[in-house]
């Protein structure tokens, strides 16, 4: 698998231990980013990092319905095949990435065809990094998944009565990499971007920004799920929602 990013943080990575599903909160910036702020003061500082993350295992079912409902079947009708690509910005220490790989990948063998994917996760903050190319994490509570989802991590990861690990199949198609999104990303495209609970720390100016960012690595006819953007960040971003689909958008066609 290729690093999709020119600028990252290969080091590998031993000793990191499990971590508490959930335990994070989300929280929106009181004075939003620009471009020119320090980032270290809301994402690299550990105390406030840790309250400005928020993730465990299968926690969005809006992100998956999307994947298996809108961005998959658009992949499977595209005529030009190869690997479907998704790419979590702001992954924090992974559940979302793991997760996203999950659901792809059955949807694949649903539709009876080879599993053929990429899954990227990137944050500016390197322990979210460790952690996230550990894989290892305390076993959810039975309340916070569904019985398809336990059936899916039954099947993809490796479970004892403390801890979940991911298994090998997730491991081979799910990688991590520190990434500043202020950064336009290199060597890489993506059927699928996810900018989830990072566009509501920056001002409009640096949301505008971050979305042709995104743009520039998204392959034609894919989408992307955006999370906290406001209707200045979009203006003049030649972005449309997917009907029925709040947080999903579309590239506009240039006349």
């Amino acid at each position: 698998m290729v690093d999709p990013l020119k600028r990252g943080d290969r080091r590998t990575i031993a000793g990191a231990g499990p971590r508490m599903p959930g335990t994070r909160i989300s929280c929106r910036a009181t004075n939003p980013l620009s471009l020119a702020d320090d980032l270290g003061k809301v994402f690299l500082d550990e105390r406030q990092a840790k309250a400005t993350t928020a993730t465990r295992l299968f926690r969005n079912n809006e992100l998956f319905d999307a994947i298996t409902g809108i961005c998959l079947p658009a992949f499977f009708q595209a005529p030009r095949g190869g690997r479907f690509a998704m790419w979590s910005t702001g992954c924090s220490s992974g559940e979302e990435v793991y997760s996203m790989a999950m659901i792809a990948s059955n949807e694949f063998i649903r539709k009876k065809k080879q599993p053929l994917l990429e899954a990227f996760g990137t944050d500016i903050n390197r322990n979210r990094i460790i952690e996230a190319r550990a894989g290892v994490y305390n076993r959810p509570a039975r309340n916070f998944l569904t019985r398809d989802h336990w059936r899916l991590l039954a099947d993809y990861a490796e479970m004892d009565g403390r801890s979940v690990r991911m298994g090998d199949f997730l491991r081979s198609v799910c990688q991590f990499t520190i990434f500043d999104m202020r950064n336009r990303p290199k060597k890489h495209s993506f059927n699928f971007i996810v900018c989830n609970h990072v566009m509501q720390y920056y001002d409009a100016p640096g949301q505008r920004h971050i979305i042709e960012n995104l743009k520039a690595v998204l392959r034609p006819g894919g989408h992307l799920y955006l999370e906290g953007v406001t209707e200045a960040g979009l203006s003049g971003g030649g972005l449309e929602k997917r009907p029925g689909a709040p947080n999903i958008y579309v590239v506009v066609p240039k006349p």
